[in-house]
């Protein structure tokens, strides 16, 4: 079969318009369709007043943001090569409405939606003790899975209660993978230090095995109505292949002009506290994909996405380096680099960045003593519990004497 072409775009159900890409050697084009109502907009980069857009090197960024990649990528895109055909836009159109956020490409011919007796329960998740358990979830629900990202991971919906009128949210289900061992508790406990020290984060569970990381997802609200969610690259106009590009004060500035004034203050503090913790577990996937900001409506309210996808990189790669610049280099800085930028690029007080560390710093050896009673539960987690225990309690030791330990 060939790439498909075109196909439709909806925003909240409703068709809002097509998207064109012809192949890789012309610009992907994109056209509102007539009386598209301002809180239609597909992006907040891509307004309702403009009647179309071009984007050169493939599909629109909003469009592309959740491209599968990786483990999943491979699988999602084997299955649509062979039923349907190739290309990015072939498989969004595929995946149709099973995609994270608000707006999801879809085919003419693909207007099913939910599938409402289907689910999965969180307790099931999480005591399911067959260690097939993670591929028969992504065999069952692979082409539900419109979510970017390399690890191994799944959209699982939510088993609806018999006593409930609301579909539930549903869960990002992650496992290790052959390459990153104990990846699961190790996300666990990086996000544990983040929701401890004080970062919005949703819900989040390690199964009883150790073997998943089970996360809710965080783009639907209690109403049921999708919120918009837009990461840093599709605000910075790149494709998810440049995640890597760019400063951590280009991203500052990217929330700053893009975060509602009632929100902003209250995000860059945010944005300030979650590259400390980066920081912290020496965390070198702290990419552009990896922050973003959610909205009901584009042009209304826009507040900072929780955080999600913090892990400790460096118990698998001992001399990794941070994913974006921050002072124009790409290092594990020294403190005062985080002072400036708390202050030059977040507009925090010499008090709220002092005090930020501070907790931090505590929150650090509490977290390090937790992973300490995890490996002696879960000996299977001990090199990596090990190096980012010791992680912990260096960089705690860093913040509080301002002198970086040589066994980092």
């Amino acid at each position: 079969m060939t790439s498909l072409r075109r196909a439709m775009v909806e925003v909240a159900g409703a068709v809002v318009g097509d998207v064109f890409s012809p192949g890789r050697s012309e610009p992907a084009v994109f056209v509102y369709r007539e009386g598209v109502p301002e809180w239609s907009s597909v992006s907040v980069t891509m307004p309702v007043g403009e009647t179309s857009y071009a984007f050169d090197g493939g599909v629109h960024p909003i469009f592309a943001q959740n491209l599968p990649e990786g483990y999943l990528g491979d699988i999602i895109r084997k299955h649509v090569a062979k039923v349907y055909g190739s290309g990015d836009l072939t498989v969004l159109a595929a995946l149709g409405r099973h995609q994270v956020g608000r707006v999801v490409v879809t085919a003419d011919d693909s207007a099913g939606e939910d599938d409402q007796d289907q689910g999965e329960s969180l307790a099931g998740l999480l005591a399911g003790d067959d260690g097939s358990l993670f591929e028969e979830l992504v065999e069952k629900y692979a082409l539900r899975s419109g979510i970017s990202g390399v690890q191994p991971k799944v959209l699982v919906p939510a088993r609806v209660s018999e006593k409930s009128t609301l579909r539930t949210e549903g869960y990002i289900v992650k496992a290790s993978g052959d390459d990153y061992p104990q990846l699961a508790a190790n996300e666990y406990f990086c996000m544990t230090l983040a929701q401890e020290f004080g970062l919005p984060v949703p819900e989040f569970y390690l199964s009883d095995n150790g073997r998943l990381f089970i996360m809710s997802r965080f783009d639907r609200r209690a109403d049921g109505a999708w919120l918009g969610f837009e990461d840093a690259c599709v605000l910075q106009g790149l494709l998810p292949q440049d995640k890597y590009s760019g400063s951590y004060e280009r991203l500052a500035k990217t929330f700053s002009s893009f975060l509602s004034p009632k929100h902003r203050r209250e995000g860059l503090r945010w944005l300030f506290r979650s590259l400390l913790v980066s920081w912290a577990v020496r965390n070198g996937d702290a990419h552009l994909k990896n922050f973003g900001l959610l909205y009901s409506e584009p042009f209304g309210e826009r507040w900072l996405a929780p955080t999600y996808d913090i892990v400790s990189t460096t118990p698998y790669l001992h001399h990794d380096v941070p994913a974006l610049t921050l002072a124009g280099r790409k290092l594990w800085w020294p403190v005062n680099y985080l002072k400036v930028y708390g202050r030059q690029s977040c507009g925090l007080t010499t008090g709220e960045v002092n005090e930020d560390l501070k907790r931090l710093a505590n929150k650090l050896t509490e977290t390090a003593d937790q992973i300490d009673a995890h490996i002696a539960k879960m000996p299977s987690f001990s090199q990596v519990g090990t190096i980012m225990s010791r992680t912990f309690r260096a960089s705690s030791q860093e913040i509080v004497s301002g002198v970086r330990p040589q066994d980092i």
